[in-house]
């Protein structure tokens, strides 16, 4: 992918389901505007219009009115003008082994953001549009603050694209497009969701997951929108990685999918459990926390060659192994004086030999008296307390590592949970379940390789949720 063009090349199992999955697949095409408003090379036009020619023929319609209905109802913008020359090569290509010359394709080489003229005239909107974040625009970034889907946050070019297709749709048309599935829950994509609910005009969604279609990091979802708004059930699919094709899961409503200003998308049942976790108020007696940032793990952290009062055993959360922490702080989490620690003279030597690497730090400690502090101040009040230990970065139950840490032993690189009144061992049970980790796969936060991650406030809300 260019982040200065968004280019993404498409592969054609994701043509074929988008035009699929929109309906752009039976004789009712015909005569039927489509548009591919970021075209590129062509391959969604190409598909399209080797469909077009394949319900012509069957239809027994003519070489030169099937001519003209190409040149007529076929349309496409690209702004790069070598990408829409060969657009244009590569339709000509197809339509020749229906028999047919050389066309006069209406494909524009142009600004899709300042075009008007396909404006509620076309049947079907599809594509692949660009994916440029809001420090990539250029010399559009005043032109995309117009439309009202680029209002807030860090938003992205495709954003703007679903506006620009939907405004193209006529009483009827389909949308279908691949794009991002970060519009789910980002803050950039929050009045396009409020749009799509209150319009209703979401038909299908497939959501991709893990699957990575393009070459690109992007997790990506099929999108089908129609201008025509439908007390329906909006479909949703998960993608099979090995057909290569949509699995259908279920229908939904707004009121299962669209939970505090979110979409988040599986079974009914799995829904309402979210629901419940959402609207819970209640607030259990514990805390989960981000454990350890020393900001220089390989300075405080490790099997150190001499002894000092000032170690204590630490383990680190993501992995579950355990080491050597240089914990310059008392049993109440004040920072030991330096002058205290020149007594240990070992420690104070090591320490030392690192001070020009400690000082480099992007610590909340600004004061160069401090300098041997850790980067951050979170979980040290918390030190000699006992608590869990949790790992944010799971594939399914079995990559869960939970573990029970004594007073005087510190956590990093993932969360700990302390309670004063709730058994600790009570609160594992309750994480070490598929309950939990359907709650973690449906917040849909991916990482790749088949990932999920998750925070302290997420699964402080599922515990209060069940404990509260």
């Amino acid at each position: 992918m260019e982040k200065s063009t968004g280019r993404v090349y498409t592969p054609n199992f994701i043509v074929r389901n988008v035009l699929n999955l929109s309906g752009y697949n039976t004789p009712a095409i015909l005569k039927k505007h489509c548009i591919d408003n970021s075209c590129g090379d062509g391959a969604f036009l190409t598909e399209v219009v080797a469909r077009y020619c394949t319900f012509a023929r069957e239809q027994n319609v003519v070489p030169h009115d099937l001519a003209h209905d190409l040149e007529t109802y076929i349309h496409g913008i690209e702004l790069d003008p070598i990408e829409c020359e060969k657009c244009k090569q590569n339709l000509n290509a197809v339509v020749a082994t229906f028999g047919l010359p050389e066309l006069y394709w209406d494909v524009l080489c142009a600004n899709a953001l300042t075009v008007k003229i396909f404006d509620r005239k076309m049947d079907f909107v599809v594509g692949n549009p660009p994916y440029i974040r809001v420090h990539h625009f250029g010399d559009d970034s005043q032109t995309i603050k117009t439309f009202s889907f680029a209002q807030n946050g860090m938003t992205d070019l495709y954003i703007v694209f679903y506006e620009i297709g939907l405004r193209m749709l006529c009483e009827n048309g389909t949308l279908g497009y691949i794009t991002p599935s970060s519009f789910f829950n980002s803050l950039a994509g929050s009045f396009m969701r409020r749009y799509f609910v209150e319009k209703q005009c979401l038909r299908t969604i497939v959501d991709l997951k893990h699957f990575k279609a393009f070459d690109a990091g992007t997790y990506t979802a099929i999108v089908v929108l129609q201008n025509a708004p439908k007390n329906t059930p909006v479909s949703y699919y998960e993608f099979d990685s090995d057909a290569l094709s949509p699995v259908s899961v279920s229908k939904l409503h707004p009121e299962d999918f669209y939970l505090h200003d979110n979409f988040y998308f599986s079974t009914p049942e799995i829904l309402r459990a979210l629901k419940k976790v959402f609207h819970n108020n209640g607030v259990a007696d514990l805390t989960v926390k981000n454990g350890f940032a020393t900001l220089c793990d390989d300075v405080f952290i490790r099997d150190f060659e001499f002894t000092s009062p000032h170690i204590i055993p630490v383990l680190k959360a993501s992995k579950g192994t355990s080491s050597k922490l240089i914990y310059p702080y008392t049993p109440t989490g004040a920072l030991i004086p330096e002058s205290t620690l020149q007594k240990d003279k070992p420690l104070y030597h090591y320490l030392s030999a690192q001070k020009d690497r400690l000082l480099q730090r992007s610590s909340e400690k600004k004061s160069p008296h401090e300098w041997y502090a850790f980067g951050r101040s979170q979980a040290i009040g918390d030190t000699f307390k006992e608590k869990l230990s949790l790992n944010t970065l799971v594939r399914n139950l079995n990559d869960l590592k939970i573990h029970r840490i004594p007073p005087g032993t510190g956590v990093y690189s993932g969360l700990y949970i302390t309670s004063d009144t709730i058994p600790l061992d009570f609160i594992r049970d309750i994480l070490i379940t598929d309950d939990f980790m359907a709650y973690v796969a449906l917040l849909g936060k991916y990482k790749s390789g088949g990932y999920y991650t998750y925070s302290s406030k997420d699964v402080t809300h599922y515990l209060n949720a069940l404990l509260a």
